[in-house]
């Protein structure tokens, strides 16, 4: 019996798995969900996070590619919705042999508590994040009522 000898690596595994998922999923377009608003479909949807402080909420959205006149943000009836449109054209004489950046409009919306303050909300643009910033309202503070008596 003559016995060969195989050398263990660790990363055989792995890098299987990673040439499966070359070939099965980055080779193909990604399928982004499409997501309705009130009037507009979602062709990609942008990273966004959320934090909230004490006097506000921050929210953060990722846009590269988009370009500031190109994003509409409104709130009605507490709900903020920020939409847009992102063109990615491929560079004249040359065909696509690869695409993962998706182009098309988006569609983002949250609903926010009845507590921000809308008239005072601030959006800005920078190296395509965009940051909007919310404030929240001043809470009416407890009122004392005094108790009247008769004499």
């Amino acid at each position: 019996n003559i016995m060969s000898q195989v050398r263990y690596s660790p990363f055989r595994a792995i890098n299987g798995i990673k040439k499966d998922l070359d070939q099965n999923v980055f080779y193909r377009q990604a399928a982004i969900p499409s997501t309705k608003a009130k009037d507009a479909t979602s062709n990609w949807i942008p990273l966004v996070d959320i934090q909230e402080s004490e006097k506000a909420f921050h929210v953060t959205v990722e846009l590269p590619g988009v370009k500031d006149n190109e994003i509409d943000i409104t709130l009605d009836k507490n709900i903020l919705t920020i939409k847009g449109d992102r063109l990615i054209s491929s560079t004249e004489g040359f065909d696509y042999t690869r695409q993962e950046r998706a182009s098309g409009s988006f569609v983002r919306q949250f609903t926010l508590p009845e507590s921000v303050d809308g008239e005072n909300i601030k959006a800005k643009s920078n190296l395509g994040v965009l940051n909007i910033t919310i404030p929240k309202a001043d809470l009416p503070k407890p009122l004392s009522i005094a108790v009247e008596g008769s004499l």
